[in-house]
């Protein structure tokens, strides 16, 4: 009998979450694949022991002699990522995204429903349209810095106990924006099954048997955790862990699982990809986007936001399981007036 080979789609379905971040862990070397023609196969027992190891696979399978991914990284995104490409500039910035952004939108964010996004919004408009990776602060920089049309944004602020608007106001300065909610998702901790060292609140992360691993500076997770270690009054140094990083919820959740941290800080959603896991209902984060006032009753622009609205795109994102999708696509925020 023959072994089990996965598509990109199907790996990410298992894992819940988008194939494009699928493409990115092959392309990082953390997840094995091989090419078939032009297609992606991903064997059942690679993707097993990346649920089983994260990130650190590639490093174990290495060191076992295993061969490493028999795909080119510039062929790879060339035919396989949906990513602009072209020349970079003294910035390391991609010149086609700045000179090209009349003919195209790149929409800038890390979850999965921004794929489902874009790929609708390809179909329907004649510009291209590309979908950006950078987490939130990093994405409302991106934005500032003119490299992307559209991004969004789960930066928690402690100040106001309010998402996002305090930080599109100070991180845009002179650009009038309009913002609308996408969704609202579950923050908590990922502790082991059963939560053996009886983790509730963030006054544990600063207990001597107690390690974290963390997220990446710019992430809204990242972001969540040190307002609330500020708020508590707890230095960064008291935390055990606070400088081990990873880059995804999924990442952070299997190094809980594997006994690398006792305790990390993501989704409820992908929680639920990593048996083992329990979560810890921390808040409920509203997700949102971007638009600058200057794009927003352009063509196109209208489209994406009627794609939002729709009753179709809306049921696709609420089965995907733990969104909230109520009011998706209302105007939250408008320096210009405009009505939801």
């Amino acid at each position: 009998m023959g072994e089990k080979l996965l598509t990109a789609k199907e790996a990410a379905e298992i894992l819940k979450v988008r194939k494009n971040t699928v493409y990115d862990m092959i392309k990082r070397g953390d997840l094995k694949a091989s090419k078939l023609g032009k297609q992606l196969r991903i064997r059942q027992e690679d993707l097993d022991f990346y649920i089983q190891y994260g990130s650190q696979a590639s490093t174990m399978l290495n060191e076992g002699k295993t061969q490493t991914n028999d795909i080119d990284k510039d062929e790879f995104e060339k035919n396989i990522l949906n990513i602009p490409n072209g020349p970079t500039d003294m910035a390391g910035r991609n010149k086609t995204t700045q000179k090209g952004m009349a003919n195209q939108i790149i929409i800038c964010g890390q979850d999965m429903i921004l794929d489902l996004l874009a790929n609708r919004l390809n179909q329907c408009v004649e510009e291209n349209v590309f979908r950006s990776y950078k987490g939130s602060y990093n994405g409302l920089y991106a934005m500032y810095q003119g490299e992307v049309n559209v991004a969004t944004a789960h930066l928690w602020h402690g100040k106001t106990n309010s998402y996002n608007i305090p930080y599109i106001s100070s991180m845009l300065p002179g650009t009038d924006v309009i913002v609308l909610h996408l969704l609202k998702r579950k923050q908590g901790f990922y502790v082991k099954k059963g939560n053996p060292k009886r983790i509730q609140s963030f006054e544990d992360l600063k207990r001597a048997d107690v390690t974290i691993v963390n997220r990446e500076p710019g992430s809204g997770v990242r972001v969540l955790v040190d307002e609330k270690l500020r708020q508590a009054g707890i230095s960064t140094q008291e935390v055990n862990g606070y400088q081990k990083v990873v880059n995804s919820h999924l990442e952070a959740a299997a190094t809980v699982n594997r006994g690398e941290a006792d305790v990390a800080v993501g989704s409820e959603k992908h929680s639920l990809s990593v048996p083992g896991i329990d979560f810890i209902f921390i808040q409920e984060e509203s997700y949102d986007m971007v638009i600058r006032k200057e794009d927003f009753t352009k063509k196109p622009y209208q489209k994406m936001i009627e794609i939002i609205r729709s009753p179709e795109y809306q049921k696709e994102v609420a089965g995907l399981g733990s969104y909230n999708v109520e009011n998706m696509g209302k105007i939250i925020y408008s320096d210009c007036g405009c009505r939801p």
